[in-house]
């Protein structure tokens, strides 16, 4: 308030040394700060008030870049972790499809080589039994069409072929 507007300066000035002095009154009167003010940091405070408010001031300002920094950080890596969990579930999922896939491949291979094999072995089989029943029918008859008698020695079906005389 300038003194046009009837108001005097020294008495406004005076309020405010007033009330500076209660806030200075109530802070010291701290058991806490008290106990700071006797350390040696607390008595160089207080034998440099210039500092102090270089201190203040510097503390305040700084507060709004170190908080958008923290802020940047804290979102940052809130961010990545999340990314990484859903990268994760991604591969994770992609890695699953493909094991799905490989092993219903190997399914698919297994029951072909299954058939392929049981096929191969049915064939086999009949191919031998009608091999051996063709053998043990042509030894039964002699050259001449009539039936021979058979050997009591041999059995029916020999689990071995026999070699052809004269190899």
């Amino acid at each position: 308030m300038w003194p046009s507007q009837g108001v005097s300066l020294p008495k406004e000035m005076q309020l405010l040394q007033n009330r500076f002095s209660a806030i200075l009154y109530t802070l010291n009167s701290n058991p806490k700060v008290a106990q700071f003010m006797e350390t040696p940091v607390g008595r160089y405070l207080d034998g440099h008030p210039f500092f102090v408010l270089v201190l203040l001031v510097f503390g305040a300002m700084a507060t709004v870049p170190i908080g958008l920094f923290m802020t940047f950080a804290i979102t940052t890596f809130i961010t990545a972790s999340i990314g990484f969990v859903f990268l994760e579930g991604f591969l994770l999922s992609l890695g699953g499809i493909a094991l799905l896939c490989v092993l219903c491949g190997l399914a698919i291979i297994a029951f072909a080589v299954s058939a392929i094999l049981g096929a191969f072995y049915i064939t086999a089989t009949n191919v031998l039994n009608y091999y051996y029943s063709q053998r043990s029918s042509t030894t039964k008859q002699d050259p001449a069409g009539s039936p021979s008698r058979p050997d009591p020695d041999s059995s029916p079906v020999s689990p071995e072929p026999q070699k052809p005389k004269g190899q």
